[in-house]
Protein backbone atom coordinates (compact mmCIF):
# COMPACT_ATOMS: atom_id res chain seq x y z
CA UNK A 1 0.00 0.00 0.00
CA UNK A 2 1.53 3.53 -0.93
CA UNK A 3 2.10 5.52 2.00
CA UNK A 4 -0.38 8.21 0.74
CA UNK A 5 -3.29 6.34 0.78
CA UNK A 6 -2.55 4.52 3.67
CA UNK A 7 -2.48 8.27 5.91
CA UNK A 8 -5.30 9.43 3.86
CA UNK A 9 -6.91 6.32 5.55
CA UNK A 10 -5.47 7.05 9.33
CA UNK A 11 -6.60 10.58 8.81
CA UNK A 12 -10.24 9.47 7.65
CA UNK A 13 -10.28 7.58 11.04
CA UNK A 14 -9.18 10.03 12.96
CA UNK A 15 -11.85 12.52 11.63
CA UNK A 16 -14.32 9.51 12.11
CA UNK A 17 -13.51 8.98 15.71
CA UNK A 18 -13.53 13.25 16.73
CA UNK A 19 -17.13 12.89 14.74
CA UNK A 20 -18.49 10.09 16.79
CA UNK A 21 -17.56 11.99 19.82
CA UNK A 22 -18.79 15.40 19.04
CA UNK A 23 -22.37 13.49 17.85
CA UNK A 24 -22.73 10.89 20.34
CA UNK A 25 -24.99 8.50 18.06
CA UNK A 26 -25.29 6.40 21.32
CA UNK A 27 -27.82 9.27 22.99
CA UNK A 28 -30.15 7.91 19.78
CA UNK A 29 -30.73 4.52 21.77
CA UNK A 30 -31.10 6.48 25.28
CA UNK A 31 -34.63 6.84 25.51
CA UNK A 32 -37.26 9.43 26.69
CA UNK A 33 -40.53 8.83 27.70
CA UNK A 34 -41.20 12.39 28.31
CA UNK A 35 -43.43 14.54 25.86
CA UNK A 36 -40.89 15.85 22.91
CA UNK A 37 -40.62 19.25 24.45
CA UNK A 38 -39.59 17.69 27.17
CA UNK A 39 -37.40 15.25 25.68
CA UNK A 40 -36.07 18.31 23.59
CA UNK A 41 -34.97 20.59 26.64
CA UNK A 42 -33.20 17.65 27.87
CA UNK A 43 -30.97 17.45 24.95
CA UNK A 44 -30.50 21.03 24.70
CA UNK A 45 -29.08 20.85 28.26
CA UNK A 46 -26.86 18.07 27.35
CA UNK A 47 -24.56 19.78 24.77
CA UNK A 48 -23.58 22.35 27.95
CA UNK A 49 -19.73 21.26 28.17
CA UNK A 50 -19.44 20.25 32.00
CA UNK A 51 -23.22 18.44 31.83
CA UNK A 52 -22.58 14.38 31.26
CA UNK A 53 -26.52 13.69 30.73
CA UNK A 54 -29.73 15.02 31.06
CA UNK A 55 -32.70 12.99 31.57
CA UNK A 56 -36.48 13.70 32.20
CA UNK A 57 -39.38 11.20 33.54
CA UNK A 58 -43.11 12.38 33.25
CA UNK A 59 -45.87 11.14 35.20
CA UNK A 60 -49.67 12.25 34.90
CA UNK A 61 -50.55 12.71 38.70
CA UNK A 62 -54.41 13.30 37.70
CA UNK A 63 -56.68 13.21 35.03
CA UNK A 64 -59.47 16.54 34.58
CA UNK A 65 -60.62 16.74 31.06
CA UNK A 66 -62.49 20.32 32.16
CA UNK A 67 -59.25 21.79 33.33
CA UNK A 68 -56.36 19.95 32.09
CA UNK A 69 -54.21 17.01 33.64
CA UNK A 70 -51.44 17.50 36.26
CA UNK A 71 -48.28 16.13 35.98
CA UNK A 72 -44.93 15.91 37.67
CA UNK A 73 -41.40 16.15 35.76
CA UNK A 74 -38.33 14.76 37.31
CA UNK A 75 -35.32 16.00 36.11
CA UNK A 76 -32.02 14.23 36.49
CA UNK A 77 -28.45 16.39 35.89
CA UNK A 78 -25.53 14.47 35.70
CA UNK A 79 -22.43 17.14 35.92
CA UNK A 80 -18.97 16.03 35.15
CA UNK A 81 -17.15 15.17 38.67
CA UNK A 82 -14.08 16.93 37.19
CA UNK A 83 -15.68 20.14 37.50
CA UNK A 84 -14.06 23.14 39.54
CA UNK A 85 -16.60 23.97 42.35
CA UNK A 86 -17.42 27.58 41.39
CA UNK A 87 -17.41 25.98 37.76
CA UNK A 88 -20.10 23.17 38.92
CA UNK A 89 -21.88 26.12 40.36
CA UNK A 90 -22.22 28.15 37.47
CA UNK A 91 -23.46 25.16 35.16
CA UNK A 92 -25.89 24.19 37.55
CA UNK A 93 -28.03 27.65 38.62
CA UNK A 94 -27.88 27.97 34.27
CA UNK A 95 -29.67 24.24 34.12
CA UNK A 96 -31.76 24.96 37.32
CA UNK A 97 -32.71 28.48 35.22
CA UNK A 98 -33.61 26.82 31.45
CA UNK A 99 -35.74 24.24 32.96
CA UNK A 100 -37.52 26.46 35.63
CA UNK A 101 -38.18 28.35 33.06
CA UNK A 102 -39.53 26.17 30.77
CA UNK A 103 -41.65 24.81 33.57
CA UNK A 104 -43.03 28.06 34.18
CA UNK A 105 -44.72 27.79 30.73
CA UNK A 106 -46.40 24.90 30.89
CA UNK A 107 -49.97 24.28 32.67
CA UNK A 108 -50.40 22.27 36.25
CA UNK A 109 -46.79 20.84 36.16
CA UNK A 110 -44.64 20.16 39.12
CA UNK A 111 -41.13 20.12 38.87
CA UNK A 112 -38.33 18.79 40.33
CA UNK A 113 -34.79 18.84 39.63
CA UNK A 114 -31.71 16.76 40.92
CA UNK A 115 -28.10 17.56 40.54
CA UNK A 116 -25.61 14.36 40.62
CA UNK A 117 -22.13 13.31 39.76
CA UNK A 118 -20.12 10.44 39.81
CA UNK A 119 -20.55 6.84 39.03
CA UNK A 120 -23.96 5.62 40.19
CA UNK A 121 -24.61 2.47 42.30
CA UNK A 122 -27.50 0.55 42.50
CA UNK A 123 -29.90 1.05 45.52
CA UNK A 124 -33.11 -1.02 47.38
CA UNK A 125 -35.23 1.53 45.66
CA UNK A 126 -36.51 -0.12 42.22
CA UNK A 127 -35.08 2.44 39.33
CA UNK A 128 -33.12 4.45 41.66
CA UNK A 129 -29.52 5.06 41.36
CA UNK A 130 -27.07 6.38 44.23
CA UNK A 131 -24.97 8.84 43.42
CA UNK A 132 -22.03 9.86 45.47
CA UNK A 133 -22.56 13.61 45.18
CA UNK A 134 -26.83 14.37 44.62
CA UNK A 135 -28.02 17.47 45.31
CA UNK A 136 -31.30 19.06 45.03
CA UNK A 137 -32.31 22.04 43.68
CA UNK A 138 -33.50 25.32 45.80
CA UNK A 139 -33.09 28.66 45.25
CA UNK A 140 -29.16 28.72 46.46
CA UNK A 141 -28.66 25.68 44.34
CA UNK A 142 -25.52 27.58 43.19
CA UNK A 143 -24.28 27.54 46.65
CA UNK A 144 -25.04 24.24 47.89
CA UNK A 145 -23.13 22.78 44.24
CA UNK A 146 -20.24 24.57 45.73
CA UNK A 147 -20.00 23.26 48.57
CA UNK A 148 -20.92 19.68 47.29
CA UNK A 149 -18.52 19.52 44.72
CA UNK A 150 -15.55 21.29 47.46
CA UNK A 151 -16.28 18.43 50.26
CA UNK A 152 -16.33 15.63 46.95
CA UNK A 153 -13.02 17.11 46.05
CA UNK A 154 -11.49 16.95 50.00
CA UNK A 155 -12.60 13.49 50.09
CA UNK A 156 -15.81 13.44 51.42
CA UNK A 157 -17.00 9.55 50.86
CA UNK A 158 -20.91 10.93 49.63
CA UNK A 159 -22.22 14.46 49.28
CA UNK A 160 -25.99 15.23 49.49
CA UNK A 161 -28.12 18.24 50.83
CA UNK A 162 -25.88 20.22 53.26
CA UNK A 163 -24.26 17.18 54.33
CA UNK A 164 -21.35 14.73 53.78
CA UNK A 165 -20.08 11.51 54.78
CA UNK A 166 -16.45 11.03 55.73
CA UNK A 167 -14.31 7.98 55.30
CA UNK A 168 -12.39 8.19 58.73
CA UNK A 169 -12.04 10.92 61.80
CA UNK A 170 -9.21 13.00 60.39
CA UNK A 171 -11.32 12.91 56.80
CA UNK A 172 -14.30 13.85 59.19
CA UNK A 173 -12.20 17.43 60.53
CA UNK A 174 -11.13 18.29 57.42
CA UNK A 175 -14.76 18.80 55.84
CA UNK A 176 -16.05 20.08 59.09
CA UNK A 177 -12.91 22.26 59.24
CA UNK A 178 -13.92 23.73 55.06
CA UNK A 179 -18.02 24.36 56.79
CA UNK A 180 -16.23 26.14 59.46
CA UNK A 181 -13.86 28.72 57.34
CA UNK A 182 -16.54 29.11 54.73
CA UNK A 183 -19.18 29.98 57.41
CA UNK A 184 -21.70 27.13 56.15
CA UNK A 185 -24.37 25.13 58.08
CA UNK A 186 -22.91 20.94 57.19
CA UNK A 187 -24.26 18.02 58.85
CA UNK A 188 -21.46 15.46 59.06
CA UNK A 189 -21.11 11.18 59.81
CA UNK A 190 -18.80 8.55 59.56
CA UNK A 191 -19.48 5.80 57.22
CA UNK A 192 -19.83 3.39 60.52
CA UNK A 193 -22.30 5.97 61.72
CA UNK A 194 -20.21 5.98 64.83
CA UNK A 195 -19.96 10.31 64.83
CA UNK A 196 -22.61 12.16 63.74
CA UNK A 197 -22.41 16.11 63.51
CA UNK A 198 -25.77 17.36 62.32
CA UNK A 199 -25.90 21.59 62.25
CA UNK A 200 -28.98 23.72 60.73
CA UNK A 201 -26.85 26.88 61.34
CA UNK A 202 -23.46 27.65 61.22
CA UNK A 203 -21.24 24.87 61.83
CA UNK A 204 -19.94 25.94 65.58
CA UNK A 205 -16.15 24.76 65.88
CA UNK A 206 -16.37 24.36 69.65
CA UNK A 207 -19.82 21.90 68.92
CA UNK A 208 -17.69 20.10 66.69
CA UNK A 209 -14.15 19.67 68.84
CA UNK A 210 -16.56 18.13 71.47
CA UNK A 211 -17.94 15.98 69.16
CA UNK A 212 -14.82 14.62 68.21
CA UNK A 213 -13.79 14.76 71.35
CA UNK A 214 -16.63 13.02 72.88
CA UNK A 215 -16.64 9.73 70.18
CA UNK A 216 -12.89 9.44 70.98
CA UNK A 217 -13.12 8.41 73.98
CA UNK A 218 -12.79 4.87 75.37
CA UNK A 219 -15.83 2.55 75.84
CA UNK A 220 -17.87 4.76 73.46
CA UNK A 221 -19.94 3.43 70.74
CA UNK A 222 -21.20 6.41 69.41
CA UNK A 223 -21.75 9.92 69.64
CA UNK A 224 -24.65 12.69 68.06
CA UNK A 225 -24.35 16.06 68.19
CA UNK A 226 -27.49 17.89 66.84
CA UNK A 227 -30.00 20.59 68.12
CA UNK A 228 -31.19 18.75 70.96
CA UNK A 229 -27.54 18.50 72.43
CA UNK A 230 -24.79 16.00 72.80
CA UNK A 231 -25.52 12.02 72.80
CA UNK A 232 -23.20 9.58 73.88
CA UNK A 233 -23.44 5.67 73.75
CA UNK A 234 -21.52 3.76 75.62
CA UNK A 235 -20.52 -0.09 75.01
CA UNK A 236 -19.86 -0.57 79.16
CA UNK A 237 -22.49 -2.00 81.75
CA UNK A 238 -24.18 0.97 83.70
CA UNK A 239 -22.44 2.06 87.33
CA UNK A 240 -18.86 0.63 85.72
CA UNK A 241 -15.68 2.59 85.54
CA UNK A 242 -15.78 3.46 82.10
CA UNK A 243 -19.34 5.10 82.62
CA UNK A 244 -18.84 7.24 85.62
CA UNK A 245 -15.58 7.93 83.56
CA UNK A 246 -17.57 9.15 80.69
CA UNK A 247 -19.68 11.14 82.74
CA UNK A 248 -17.16 12.80 84.62
CA UNK A 249 -15.65 13.77 81.37
CA UNK A 250 -19.15 15.47 80.63
CA UNK A 251 -19.87 17.04 83.65
CA UNK A 252 -16.02 18.61 83.92
CA UNK A 253 -15.71 19.67 80.46
CA UNK A 254 -14.93 23.20 79.80
CA UNK A 255 -18.34 25.18 78.96
CA UNK A 256 -18.89 26.32 75.73
CA UNK A 257 -20.28 29.32 75.02
CA UNK A 258 -24.22 28.25 74.56
CA UNK A 259 -25.25 25.44 76.94
CA UNK A 260 -25.01 21.99 75.58
CA UNK A 261 -27.41 18.99 77.48
CA UNK A 262 -25.96 15.79 76.90
CA UNK A 263 -27.28 12.39 77.18
CA UNK A 264 -25.27 9.39 78.43
CA UNK A 265 -26.60 5.64 77.70
CA UNK A 266 -25.09 2.66 78.75
CA UNK A 267 -25.09 -1.02 76.97
CA UNK A 268 -28.94 -1.84 76.19
CA UNK A 269 -29.89 1.20 77.23
CA UNK A 270 -31.18 0.24 80.70
CA UNK A 271 -29.44 3.47 81.85
CA UNK A 272 -29.89 6.96 80.55
CA UNK A 273 -28.18 9.76 82.58
CA UNK A 274 -28.82 13.40 81.39
CA UNK A 275 -26.89 16.63 82.06
CA UNK A 276 -25.37 19.91 80.73
CA UNK A 277 -21.95 20.07 79.75
CA UNK A 278 -19.69 21.71 82.13
CA UNK A 279 -22.76 22.13 84.04
CA UNK A 280 -23.49 25.15 82.62
CA UNK A 281 -27.31 25.42 82.24
CA UNK A 282 -29.61 27.88 80.45
CA UNK A 283 -31.17 30.61 82.05
CA UNK A 284 -34.41 29.30 82.14
CA UNK A 285 -33.34 26.86 83.98
CA UNK A 286 -31.16 28.19 86.72
CA UNK A 287 -32.87 28.64 89.59
CA UNK A 288 -33.94 32.11 91.08
CA UNK A 289 -36.01 33.48 93.94
CA UNK A 290 -39.78 33.70 92.52
CA UNK A 291 -40.64 36.84 91.53
CA UNK A 292 -43.23 38.27 93.26
CA UNK A 293 -46.27 40.37 91.77
CA UNK A 294 -45.41 44.50 91.52
CA UNK A 295 -47.91 45.10 94.02
CA UNK A 296 -46.84 43.06 97.13
CA UNK A 297 -43.84 43.62 99.32
CA UNK A 298 -41.93 40.75 101.04
CA UNK A 299 -42.46 39.96 104.30
CA UNK A 300 -39.61 40.53 106.84
CA UNK A 301 -37.56 37.63 107.44
CA UNK A 302 -37.09 36.98 110.69
CA UNK A 303 -34.24 34.48 111.53
CA UNK A 304 -35.91 33.73 115.13
CA UNK A 305 -38.88 32.32 113.52
CA UNK A 306 -39.82 28.63 114.49
CA UNK A 307 -40.56 26.02 111.60
CA UNK A 308 -44.51 25.69 111.31
CA UNK A 309 -45.53 22.51 112.99
CA UNK A 310 -48.66 21.03 111.18
CA UNK A 311 -50.94 22.16 113.90
CA UNK A 312 -49.95 25.58 112.89
CA UNK A 313 -51.08 25.41 108.89
CA UNK A 314 -54.30 24.77 107.47
CA UNK A 315 -54.17 23.74 104.15
CA UNK A 316 -56.71 24.79 100.70
CA UNK A 317 -57.07 24.13 97.11
CA UNK A 318 -57.27 26.96 94.70
CA UNK A 319 -59.63 26.67 91.68
CA UNK A 320 -58.05 24.82 88.88
CA UNK A 321 -57.62 26.98 85.64
CA UNK A 322 -56.67 26.01 81.86
CA UNK A 323 -54.89 27.85 79.22
CA UNK A 324 -53.33 26.86 75.70
CA UNK A 325 -53.25 23.21 76.62
CA UNK A 326 -51.83 23.43 80.83
CA UNK A 327 -53.38 23.20 83.71
CA UNK A 328 -52.55 25.15 87.09
CA UNK A 329 -53.76 24.91 90.51
CA UNK A 330 -52.44 26.42 93.73
CA UNK A 331 -52.01 25.19 96.91
CA UNK A 332 -52.03 27.48 100.00
CA UNK A 333 -50.72 27.15 103.85
CA UNK A 334 -52.21 29.41 105.92
CA UNK A 335 -50.72 30.40 109.03
CA UNK A 336 -53.33 29.77 111.59
CA UNK A 337 -51.49 30.19 114.87
CA UNK A 338 -50.75 33.39 116.89
CA UNK A 339 -46.99 34.26 116.02
CA UNK A 340 -44.81 34.01 112.82
CA UNK A 341 -43.27 30.66 111.77
CA UNK A 342 -41.20 29.85 108.74
CA UNK A 343 -41.13 26.83 106.02
CA UNK A 344 -39.24 25.56 103.36
CA UNK A 345 -39.55 23.04 100.89
CA UNK A 346 -41.98 21.45 98.90
CA UNK A 347 -45.81 20.02 100.11
CA UNK A 348 -45.80 16.20 99.63
CA UNK A 349 -48.72 15.75 97.24
CA UNK A 350 -50.45 12.22 96.58
CA UNK A 351 -53.17 12.35 93.82
CA UNK A 352 -56.44 9.74 94.08
CA UNK A 353 -58.78 8.98 91.58
CA UNK A 354 -62.59 8.70 92.93
CA UNK A 355 -62.42 4.88 94.54
CA UNK A 356 -59.59 6.49 96.56
CA UNK A 357 -57.22 4.82 95.27
CA UNK A 358 -53.89 6.56 94.44
CA UNK A 359 -52.50 7.71 90.92
CA UNK A 360 -49.96 5.57 89.66
CA UNK A 361 -45.98 6.52 88.40
CA UNK A 362 -48.05 10.17 88.60
CA UNK A 363 -44.04 12.13 88.96
CA UNK A 364 -43.99 15.82 90.74
CA UNK A 365 -40.82 18.09 89.34
CA UNK A 366 -39.84 20.96 91.10
CA UNK A 367 -40.20 23.46 88.51
CA UNK A 368 -36.27 24.48 87.80
CA UNK A 369 -36.46 28.11 87.48
CA UNK A 370 -37.87 28.79 90.78
CA UNK A 371 -35.30 28.40 93.90
CA UNK A 372 -36.37 26.91 97.14
CA UNK A 373 -36.14 29.81 99.84
CA UNK A 374 -37.28 29.45 103.85
CA UNK A 375 -40.41 31.73 103.98
CA UNK A 376 -41.48 33.35 107.37
CA UNK A 377 -45.56 33.62 107.89
CA UNK A 378 -46.54 36.22 109.30
CA UNK A 379 -50.03 34.94 111.32
CA UNK A 380 -52.91 35.02 109.33
CA UNK A 381 -51.03 35.14 106.02
CA UNK A 382 -50.64 32.15 103.55
CA UNK A 383 -47.90 30.95 101.31
CA UNK A 384 -48.80 28.78 97.95
CA UNK A 385 -47.28 25.99 96.02
CA UNK A 386 -47.83 26.30 92.59
CA UNK A 387 -48.94 23.13 90.14
CA UNK A 388 -48.55 22.92 86.69
CA UNK A 389 -49.56 20.09 84.34
CA UNK A 390 -50.41 19.85 80.53
CA UNK A 391 -53.99 18.77 79.54
CA UNK A 392 -54.63 15.18 79.42
CA UNK A 393 -57.17 12.99 77.56
CA UNK A 394 -59.91 11.14 79.87
CA UNK A 395 -61.65 10.59 77.15
CA UNK A 396 -61.14 6.85 77.34
CA UNK A 397 -60.29 6.79 81.11
CA UNK A 398 -62.59 7.34 84.10
CA UNK A 399 -59.49 7.47 86.31
CA UNK A 400 -59.28 11.39 86.74
CA UNK A 401 -58.07 12.51 90.07
CA UNK A 402 -60.91 13.88 92.60
CA UNK A 403 -58.80 14.18 95.71
CA UNK A 404 -55.29 15.42 96.63
CA UNK A 405 -53.59 13.91 100.07
CA UNK A 406 -51.50 17.00 100.87
CA UNK A 407 -48.77 17.45 103.72
CA UNK A 408 -47.00 20.45 103.98
CA UNK A 409 -44.03 19.06 104.80
CA UNK A 410 -42.38 15.61 105.20
CA UNK A 411 -43.68 13.94 107.97
CA UNK A 412 -46.61 16.07 108.49
CA UNK A 413 -50.56 14.18 108.80
CA UNK A 414 -51.51 14.51 104.91
CA UNK A 415 -55.01 16.45 104.40
CA UNK A 416 -57.27 15.06 102.32
CA UNK A 417 -58.56 18.37 99.24
CA UNK A 418 -61.14 17.67 97.21
CA UNK A 419 -60.79 20.40 94.24
CA UNK A 420 -63.82 22.95 92.84
CA UNK A 421 -64.86 24.83 90.95
CA UNK A 422 -67.39 27.65 91.87
CA UNK A 423 -68.62 25.53 95.27
CA UNK A 424 -68.77 22.30 93.07
CA UNK A 425 -66.46 19.05 93.33
CA UNK A 426 -64.90 18.96 90.45
CA UNK A 427 -62.28 16.61 88.76
CA UNK A 428 -58.14 16.81 87.48
CA UNK A 429 -57.09 15.48 84.12
CA UNK A 430 -54.08 14.26 85.95
CA UNK A 431 -53.96 10.39 85.39
CA UNK A 432 -51.96 7.80 85.69
CA UNK A 433 -48.54 8.42 84.68
CA UNK A 434 -48.99 12.17 84.85
CA UNK A 435 -46.16 14.57 85.22
CA UNK A 436 -46.68 17.80 87.10
CA UNK A 437 -43.96 20.42 88.01
CA UNK A 438 -44.33 22.22 91.25
CA UNK A 439 -43.16 25.07 92.94
CA UNK A 440 -41.67 25.26 96.41
CA UNK A 441 -43.85 27.09 99.24
CA UNK A 442 -43.80 30.67 98.47
CA UNK A 443 -44.62 33.51 99.66
CA UNK A 444 -46.87 34.67 95.87
CA UNK A 445 -45.91 34.39 92.93
CA UNK A 446 -46.72 36.64 89.71
CA UNK A 447 -49.04 35.57 87.60
CA UNK A 448 -50.55 33.27 90.16
CA UNK A 449 -53.78 33.64 92.33
CA UNK A 450 -53.53 34.96 96.11
CA UNK A 451 -56.03 33.34 98.28
CA UNK A 452 -59.61 34.44 98.11
CA UNK A 453 -59.13 35.58 94.38
CA UNK A 454 -58.61 31.94 92.62
CA UNK A 455 -59.30 32.23 89.34
CA UNK A 456 -59.33 35.93 88.72
CA UNK A 457 -55.80 36.60 87.37
CA UNK A 458 -54.92 36.07 83.90
CA UNK A 459 -52.48 32.67 83.87
CA UNK A 460 -50.84 34.37 80.76
CA UNK A 461 -47.41 35.05 82.68
CA UNK A 462 -47.15 32.34 84.61
CA UNK A 463 -43.43 30.04 84.62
Amino acid sequence: MKPLRLGAMITALILAVVIVLIWKPWDAFNSCDAPKEYCALAAQLDQREGIDSTSVEHEITSVDAKDGNSSQASWTVKLDEHLAPEQAGDIAHWASSRIQAFIGQQSKVYSSIRFVAGEPQDSDVPNLALYPLDVSDSENVKEQIIQAFSLRQLGADSVGQRSAVAKDIQGMKVLGGYAAEHDEPLSLRLEDSSLIFSSDQRLDPAEFDLALEAAALDAVDSAVFDSSGLSVHTTAEAGSEDTGRIKKWLAKHAPLEQPVAFTLSNAGYSDVIEGWVGGKLPEELIARPARLPDNVAAWPQDPAAPACTENDLELTLGSPDAALGSRYMAVYAKNISTAPCAVEGYPQVQFRNSQGQAQQDVSLAPMASIQSERVVIPAGESILSALKWKAMSTANDPDATTSLDIAAAAGFEPTELVPEVEGSATSLDILDGGEISQSPWLQALDGWPAPGTAGQQSPGARP
